[in-house]
């Protein structure tokens, strides 16, 4: 397993902190949206999610070498599974995440040699394209999916508590506004005592009773685990599809 631990965010005065202030009980009182239909809505948020996994509560916990970008007209790291008692329709994600870099919200540093078609095939190679890819743009992923080694229940546990602690309001927006924003006021229950479980689709990506852990600004935050797999979702809200909500009872 790469923990990849020096892969730490460096200061740059043109980083641009998260507008809801952590101090603050309720920022969207305040918030103004920062997103309009017309632009790209999860490339930031979608940043601000990955530091996440630095956080040296979990950072130890992540592979980063098995991730897995869902992008608009290809995959990298994963392909389409027809596996039908599987949770979702990707196989094992293998690409790796390499840095972030908090100059540039518009990309990422991964790592793959190939990118893949968005269909199943019976031979793996069919689905292979191959082409050496080192960035990824944001701006073009439906989603990014990854695997953690730790136990399921204490991972889930600590990630849910940094996104009430750094990303605490669910306060939902002028949907005019902000892109999801009538997808998660459909999908968020404020006040349901036990789990919200969707089944979504995102770009190609196809879950099925998914766990939602919580939000960070466009991006929704999901988990599932059955068996070996262990696996978190952070999904565009503006890319879902079709989707379902279940809450335990």
């Amino acid at each position: 397993m790469s923990n990849n631990s020096w892969m730490v965010s460096r200061p740059c005065e043109r980083h641009e902190p998260h507008p809801c202030p952590k101090e603050d009980d309720c920022c969207c009182k305040k918030d103004e949206c920062h997103c309009k239909k017309d632009e790209c809505c999860c490339n930031k948020d979608m940043k601000r999610a990955l530091k996440l996994l630095f956080d040296p509560s979990i950072k130890y916990d992540v592979d980063f070498d098995e991730f897995a970008f869902i992008g608009k007209n290809f995959l990298v790291g994963t392909s389409i599974d027809n596996n039908d008692d599987a949770k979702d329709n990707i196989t094992e994600p293998d690409a790796k995440l390499c840095s972030l870099d908090p100059c540039h919200s518009d990309f990422i540093n991964i790592e793959d040699n190939d990118v893949r078609y968005p269909i199943p095939a019976y031979d793996p190679e069919d689905k292979d394209f191959n082409i050496n890819v080192r960035r990824a743009s944001l701006c073009n992923l439906d989603a990014i999916v990854f695997e953690y080694d730790e136990n399921p229940f204490e991972f889930e546990k600590k990630l849910k508590k940094l996104l009430d602690d750094k990303y605490p309001c669910c306060c939902p927006k002028n949907e005019e506004c902000c892109c999801g924003e009538g997808i998660f006021r459909d999908i968020f229950t404020p006040y349901a005592s036990h789990d919200i479980k969707l089944n979504f689709t995102a770009g190609w990506l196809a879950c099925r009773e998914a766990r939602v852990l919580g939000r960070v600004g466009n991006i929704l935050v999901l988990a599932h685990k059955e068996m070996s797999e262990k696996r978190i979702y952070f999904v565009c809200l503006e890319s879902i599809g079709f989707y379902k909500v279940d809450i335990d009872c």
